[in-house]
């Protein structure tokens, strides 16, 4: 374990090419990419999770942070891997220092806020305001952003989801600062897609086709917009995949790396 005084903390795993897992405040590395971290080191790779504590999550103070986090803890240039809010701090990171980024898997990103979004970030932040007495709602959204619809009408899995999620809203209603550090970092993240045309770095774009939370519908916007990008979108996937099915997720990741760090026989990349 590693710590930076003033942004936050990270963990190696493994040996190798390094690869940085960023995430929001809410979803510690610690509690989702153990799968990730150790699909990483038995391929051969340094798996390097952050856990942000700087300051301020202002989108452009949070993504200095990463950059210093970066230098400080690897010896050459990284591979980004960014879930959700975390993937969208990795193509910033990416667009501010090419230089310090080899390529960038980002999962179920967005570049833009949209209408949908508004209104659930309008929910989060009463639900905020509110005491445990709403904890039955916080459950509810949670359960309807995370999960695709047909898990939960699975009476066989419901059950198991719904106690998870009753957890986790407990957990939000006695301590509600990551919520409020990761809204403030969405609050000011808007309209990003221009500017993502100037990330260089190859980039796996992953949207999950039942995501409603980011949406695949905006991880697609930042597939176009970001000129070496591939997009994959998983079918009947929800938000949470990462957590509830990592392997869908670490198959693809890993064989993109992979190909970025195999070049072809002209010694240049295939992109």
């Amino acid at each position: 374990m590693g710590e930076i005084p003033g942004l936050g903390r990270y963990e190696r795993r493994g040996q190798g090419p390094p690869v940085v897992i960023l995430s929001n405040p809410q979803a510690d590395p610690a509690l989702w990419a153990q799968p990730f971290t150790s699909a990483l080191a038995s391929a051969g790779y340094e798996a390097i999770s952050f856990v942000h504590a700087g300051r301020s999550w202002a989108p452009a103070d949070v993504v200095r942070d990463v950059a210093t986090v970066i230098e400080h803890a690897a010896a050459e240039p990284v591979r980004l891997l960014g879930w959700s809010q975390g993937a969208a701090i990795a193509q910033e990171t990416a667009l501010l220092r090419p230089d310090l980024v080899t390529a960038a898997a980002l999962i179920a990103t967005y570049g833009r806020q949209n209408i949908m979004d508004r209104i659930l970030q309008d929910a989060w932040q009463a639900l905020d305001a509110a005491g445990p007495g709403l904890d039955p709602a916080r459950a509810a959204l949670l359960l309807l952003t995370s999960y695709p619809p047909q898990q939960l009408g699975d009476d066989s899995r419901a059950g198991e989801l719904a106690a998870g999620a009753a957890r986790q809203a407990a957990r939000r209603a006695g301590d509600a600062e990551p919520r409020q550090r990761s809204a403030a970092f969405i609050a000011a993240y808007q309209d990003r897609l221009t500017a993502l045309a100037g990330v260089t770095a190859p980039c796996l774009v992953m949207g999950f086709e039942d995501d409603a939370d980011t949406f695949a519908a905006r991880a697609r916007e930042v597939a176009r917009a970001i000129p070496a990008s591939e997009y994959l979108e998983l079918p009947g996937a929800g938000h949470l995949t990462p957590v509830t099915s990592p392997e869908l997720v670490i198959g693809p990741v890993l064989d993109f790396f992979r190909r970025i760090d195999s070049p072809g026989p002209h010694g240049r990349l295939p992109y």
